[in-house]
């Protein structure tokens, strides 16, 4: 008997020794987090159902995802207080650098019921105007709110137009960011559009270009398009060629991006490996944030005497170019509709949220 309470006391005393969280201090509130992409998801219909933010990529995707497909259907729908408490877990989290993107992303299926019951508002017309009033004027590592919202009308809800102004006053942008359709099909799309968006807007594509010094004053053009003239091209940089400091770097001026963006602006100094110049071009990408294909690359320089564009046959996109990803911070809270009014529906919001998720985190496993 008292051989076994010893294994016993032993075993215990073996469980706590690996129990790390019983006794690690919490992380202090000033400490900056790790730079990346935070996702959090807020379920909601009589009662919230918290997964709190947590860095989002290939390695992790998986808990985000498994919290979605454990969401169960419930009567009720809490709308105003889920995305009010969405924005309390913004305000609250630790800001990493480089932030460049506070979002939160609300599906709904019908109208909010009994949200000022768990405030201190005395209506649900008091509560939805605080929180419209949170999404347009509240600053979070100095950046405004960006707030989407989607709604597939139940078929409960009568009052449409109260329907229609919920999705409005849960939106930081009524013009853009509000999605009002008729089937979940229509919502799986938008909330696969407004992933795209807010996984372009948190990388950048920077993009270089190496090629041989230049004569000064030479007028060249980088084409994207796989065109066998550069007048014909409707994708391309285009600038003037000049050195500086003592001939040591070369300069792209008076530069022109023909169906291209990009941050680096009308002046890109180049730098030098031997005698070639290598001009990175800054988050350069397609109209709207697409990232840009790099296997058409082409170099040319204009001739003025014979008034045609001569290509450099030496230039190659395998050894010319190269695409360098450079990830930005975002805080994101994905707010769900979980009430039993979904019906068959509730599996395909799921899904379509899992695949918000997909998209979120990206083709790499961390930053």
């Amino acid at each position: 008997m008292k051989r076994n309470l010893w294994v016993i006391a032993m075993l215990l005393v073996a469980s706590l020794s690996f129990c790390t969280s019983c006794t690690k201090p919490e992380k202090p509130t000033d400490e900056i987090p790790e730079q990346g992409l935070y996702l959090g998801i807020i379920g909601f219909n009589n009662d919230l159902y918290t997964l709190p933010l947590g860095m989002l990529n290939q390695n992790t995707k998986f808990g985000f995802e498994s919290f979605v497909d454990g969401l169960t259907m419930e009567n009720g729908t809490i709308l105003y207080h889920a995305v009010n408490t969405a924005i309390d877990n913004l305000s609250a989290a630790a800001i990493p650098e480089n932030l460049i993107n506070v979002s939160v992303v609300t599906f709904t299926d019908g109208l909010d019921q009994a949200s000022y019951m768990l405030s201190d508002y005395s209506s649900g017309t008091e509560y939805l105007a605080a929180v419209n009033r949170r999404i347009m004027n509240e600053r979070i590592g100095g950046l405004h709110l960006q707030a989407h919202s989607i709604g597939v009308k139940g078929s409960d809800v009568v009052d449409e137009a109260r329907f229609h102004a919920d999705l409005q006053k849960l939106s930081s942008d009524p013009d853009h960011n509000v999605f009002e359709v008729t089937s979940m099909s229509e919502a799986a799309i938008h909330f696969a559009e407004i992933a795209q968006q807010l996984y372009n807007q948190s990388v950048y594509n920077n993009v270089t270009l190496k090629l041989p010094a230049q004569e000064p004053g030479d007028v060249i053009r980088f084409t994207f398009d796989n065109v066998n003239n550069a007048s014909s091209s409707r994708c391309y940089i285009e600038g003037t060629y000049s050195r500086v400091n003592n001939n040591a770097n070369g300069v792209l001026t008076d530069i022109h991006y023909q169906g291209l963006e990009s941050m680096s602006g009308s002046t890109v100094t180049a730098t030098t490996e031997g005698i070639f110049d290598v001009f990175s071009f800054r988050n350069l990408t397609l109209p709207g944030g697409a990232q840009i294909s790099m296997d058409h690359v082409k170099q040319w320089r204009y001739v003025a005497s014979a008034n045609q564009w001569q290509v450099n046959s030496e230039f190659t996109p395998t050894d010319n170019t190269e695409v360098v990803e450079e990830y930005r911070s975002a805080l994101i809270m994905l707010v769900l509709d979980c009430s039993s009014s979904l019906n068959t529906d509730f599996v395909n919001m799921k899904s379509a949220a899992n695949q918000f998720i997909e998209t979120l985190s990206g083709n790499y496993t961390g930053r």
